[in-house]
């Protein structure tokens, strides 16, 4: 039961940020770009801290255990690569929608909405089904993951809630809330076998990193470089401690 809250807690306050995410957009112009530098400085660093370095670890795991599918010795970072491919031509996807000019716009609205939402609510599984295994096994050093993940859900919510409004204030956000705890309960219920959680957590990097070079890094008129920096050295310094 201890393990059990050990990883619960962490993943239910995963789950209310995207509950409470949307109200970013309510904030003045000086706040919001501070909070999208900071975000994308913790971001960029739990990507070169966390994400390559795990990836690595999967790497010689599996070659240690004879389990590498395919036939070519860096085969985590193909998947990510493959990651990478896969969320950015659906995102690509979802913008071709989003500009098309459908026969009625509601339509076209909901199916972008929907593609979207289907993404991302798949990829918050994933991020429910890992944190549940991470953090019985890591424990406290896991934090940082949470708290990295806790600011890209909340760039991620903004992002969608500037497309999306309504939609995702009345529906997207519950979706998005429900799939990190849907996650972590078949984490609860079920253990994926090594080679298959590798491949899959290289995959998800792959969306991690793309996402957080598009969404996360501001552009020029929306970016504090302070902030950005204070983000970056922060993590990185927590991450060294």
């Amino acid at each position: 039961m201890r393990d059990w809250l050990i990883s619960f807690i962490p993943v239910a306050l995963l789950s209310c940020v995207h509950i409470f995410a949307n109200r970013i957009s309510i904030l003045n112009e000086l706040p919001r770009r501070k909070w999208l530098s900071l975000a994308g400085g913790i971001s960029v660093a739990f990507v070169f801290l966390h994400i390559l370095p795990e990836l690595h670890e999967f790497q010689d795991s599996l070659r240690d255990a004879d389990l590498l599918p395919f036939f070519f010795e860096n085969d985590m970072y193909a998947m990510s690569m493959a990651g990478i491919l896969l969320f950015y031509g659906l995102e690509q996807s979802i913008i071709h929608l989003q500009t098309g000019a459908p026969p009625k716009k509601d339509v076209g609205d909901n199916v972008v909405f929907w593609c979207h939402i289907g993404i991302f609510a798949l990829f918050n599984g994933f991020i429910g089904y890992y944190l549940h295994h991470e953090l019985k096994v890591e424990g406290i050093s896991s934090l940082l993951t949470f708290t990295a993940l806790g600011f890209h859900f909340l760039v991620n919510d903004y992002s969608l809630f500037r497309h999306h409004d309504r939609l995702y204030h009345h529906t997207g956000r519950w979706i998005m809330s429900g799939a990190v705890i849907a996650g972590w309960i078949v984490g609860a219920g079920f253990t994926i076998p090594d080679i298959q959680l590798a491949l899959l957590f290289a995959l998800v990097s792959g969306a991690i990193v793309v996402n957080s070079f598009k969404e996360e890094l501001p552009e020029e008129k929306e970016s504090n470089f302070k902030f950005f920096l204070i983000g970056t050295l922060a993590y990185t310094l927590l991450w060294i401690l």
